[in-house]
C-alpha cells in the first residue's frame, strides 16, 4: 500500500467507481478515482481510499490504473517540480521580504501617526496660546482705549476750564479798562469843570483889573503910556 500522494482535478477520470471495483484494505470502502498531482507521479490515475485524513488514518493508494512514466518523462516532471518549488521559495522570500519591508513602513507609519499626533497637538495648544494671547491683547487694547478716552477727558476739560479762566481774565481786564475810561472821563470832566471856575475866576479878576485900569486913566494917575500896554496885556 502506497500513501496518497497530492491529487488534481481530471473530468475525464472521477467520481465513485462501481461497486465492482476493488475496495480499500482497511476500510473495505469503494475507492475514488484520483489523479496524482506530486513529483514523477503527476498525471497519473489511481483508486484511492475514501476516507479523509482528517477523519481517520487514509489506506493510501488501492491501484493505479497507469503504469510508472517513461524515465525521460519523470526527468522532465522532476525538472518542472524543482523549478516550480525554486519559483515558488523565491516568491516565499519575496513574501516575507515584502512582510518585512511592510513592517519596517507600518512602523515608521506608526511612528509618524505619533509624531502627526504630537505636531497636531503643539499645533492646537499654539492656536490656544495664541488665541489667549489675542484676547489678552485685546484686554490690554481695551484698557488702553479707556485710559486714552480718560486722559482724552481731562485734558479737554482742563482746557475748557483753561479756556474759562481766559475768558474770565479778559471780562476782568474788559472790566478794569472800562473802569478807567470812565475814571479818565470822571477826572476829565472834574478837570474841565476846575479849568472853566478858573477861567471864570480870570474873567472876573481880569473885569476888576480892567475896571482899576480905567479908572486910573480917567484920574491921570501915573503914566498914560504904561497904563495902555498894560490894557493891551489883558485885551490879548
Amino acid at each position: 500500500m502506497q500513501e496518497t500522494p497530492d491529487t488534481t482535478v481530471e473530468p475525464l477520470f472521477c467520481g465513485q467507481l462501481e461497486l465492482s471495483e476493488p475496495t480499500c484494505m482497511m476500510h473495505h470502502m469503494r475507492p475514488i478515482k484520483c489523479v496524482a498531482f506530486e513529483g514523477t507521479l503527476t498525471g497519473r490515475r489511481f483508486y484511492g481510499c475514501p476516507v479523509q485524513q482528517s477523519e481517520g488514518v487514509n489506506c493510501g493508494v488501492t491501484e493505479w490504473v497507469d503504469k510508472p512514466w517513461h524515465p525521460i518523462l519523470q526527468n522532465c516532471l522532476s525538472r518542472l517540480w524543482d523549478m516550480y518549488h525554486e519559483q515558488n521559495c523565491g516568491r516565499v522570500v519575496d513574501k516575507q521580504k515584502y512582510e518585512k519591508h511592510f513592517a519596517k513602513l507600518k512602523t515608521e507609519n506608526d511612528k509618524l501617526c505619533i509624531e502627526y499626533t504630537k505636531l497636531v497637538q503643539d499645533v492646537s495648544k499654539m492656536f490656544d496660546w495664541q488665541d489667549g494671547r489675542v484676547g489678552h491683547m485685546d484686554n490690554q487694547k481695551a484698557v488702553e482705549e479707556e485710559e486714552f478716552e480718560k486722559k482724552k477727558k481731562e485734558v479737554e476739560e482742563r482746557a475748557r476750564l483753561e479756556v474759562q479762566m481766559e475768558k474770565l481774565k479778559l471780562a476782568k481786564e474788559q472790566r478794569c479798562i472800562l473802569q478807567s475810561q470812565a475814571d479818565i472821563i470822571k477826572n476829565t470832566r472834574k478837570a474841565k469843570k476846575e479849568v472853566e471856575q478858573e477861567r471864570d475866576l480870570l474873567k472876573i479878576e481880569k473885569a476888576k483889573l480892567e475896571h482899576v485900569v480905567n479908572e486910573l486913566l480917567s484920574d491921570g494917575h501915573a503914566s498914560k503910556e504904561k497904563l495902555e500896554k498894560i490894557k493891551a496885556i489883558l485885551d490879548s
